[in-house]
């Protein structure tokens, strides 16, 4: 009779196991927080085909935009954790709403499984060519000699975080104009109706590029190689600045360690290849890659770094 009963259970397992190791045997779904179009969702679409490429298997995008990324993050840490469900999101979902509210339907820690760092995209610090400012400190001289004469467009809490956090180091007074979204606040900065922005290397770099816009610094700690010339915010004397839309895969929390660590393979050897650093970059992103323990560690010192943020900068949600 125990015989019987442990043939049954090694033929109960010996399937699950057997499928495991044959991950992966059909399509697999990634979760982006964020609506199609924009330069996160490129950077997903391309790094999803590179995965699925490796993986034998088609990766298939799914948006689910709205609520700063919460409906996504939401579907995604319900989801089966078997691997067929994958999330590529961003420092928004992961740290800045969690800093944000309060009650949220998901926890950033809890509820994911790391597996992979991917990148980032740079801030720049830019003027309308007008304003009479060639760097970081003529801005903070201009500003100084004019309380509230400058005005900056935000229009998500990732910018809002930027602008404040360069006005309270500095100590100077600019007036915060919100905005909708990018295209307006870019057309007002370009028309000279706002003395300038923080937008990311993906609306920025073409507007940097014409002449439309002029670049004084960049917000990550080192320079950015999409525009090796323009010196960081540190660089400029604001030590300890450091903002930056960053980009990660994860999946729900509890799936098998190794399906993440043939997913996190397969995702650091397409960021290794420079073709795809290539075409990540066209879209203004920079590759930053790292393992499931990196990215651990990463997501959660920015969300303490976060709290920390729209603490200081006194940041809310309507």
């Amino acid at each position: 009779m125990k015989r019987a009963l442990a043939i049954l259970a090694w033929a109960l397992i010996w399937p699950m196991g057997q499928a495991r190791a044959e991950f992966p045997e059909r399509s697999i779904t990634m979760i982006v927080p964020l609506a199609a179009g924009g330069g996160t969702d490129g950077v997903a679409r391309i790094l999803a085909e590179q995965i699925g490429r490796r993986l034998g298997q088609p990766v298939v995008i799914d948006n689910r935009g709205g609520a700063n990324g919460v409906i996504g993050a939401q579907a995604a840490a319900r989801a089966r954790p078997d691997g067929y469900t994958l999330f590529m999101t961003t420092g928004t979902t992961q740290a800045i709403t969690p800093a944000l509210m309060r009650n949220l339907p998901y926890d950033p820690i809890r509820d994911f499984t790391p597996i992979a760092r991917v990148g980032v995209f740079p801030l720049i610090l830019a003027v309308n060519p007008d304003v009479p400012a060639r760097s970081v400190q003529e801005l903070v001289a201009l500003a100084r000699s004019q309380p509230g004469g400058l005005t900056y467009g935000q229009w998500s809490a990732l910018y809002i975080a930027a602008g404040r956090s360069f006005a309270r180091g500095n100590g100077i007074d600019i007036l915060e104009v919100p905005y909708r979204g990018s295209p307006p606040t870019m057309s007002d900065v370009v028309a000279g109706r706002i003395s300038m922005v923080f937008v990311d290397m993906t609306v920025g770099l073409p507007l940097v590029r014409s002449g439309a816009i002029r670049p004084l610094a960049v917000t990550i700690a080192q320079r950015s190689a999409m525009l090796p010339e323009i010196p960081t915010m540190q660089e400029a004397g604001l030590a300890g600045y450091d903002i930056s839309a960053w980009m990660a895969l994860y999946g729900p929390a509890g799936i098998p360690q190794e399906v993440v660590d043939r997913v996190g393979a397969a995702t650091l050897e397409a960021l290794a290849t420079p073709a795809v650093v290539s075409r990540l970059a066209e879209l203004g992103f920079e590759v930053s890659p790292g393992n499931a323990a990196t990215l651990a560690a990463h997501g959660e010192r920015e969300l303490a770094r976060w709290r920390t943020l729209v603490a200081e900068a006194n940041i809310t949600i309507e």
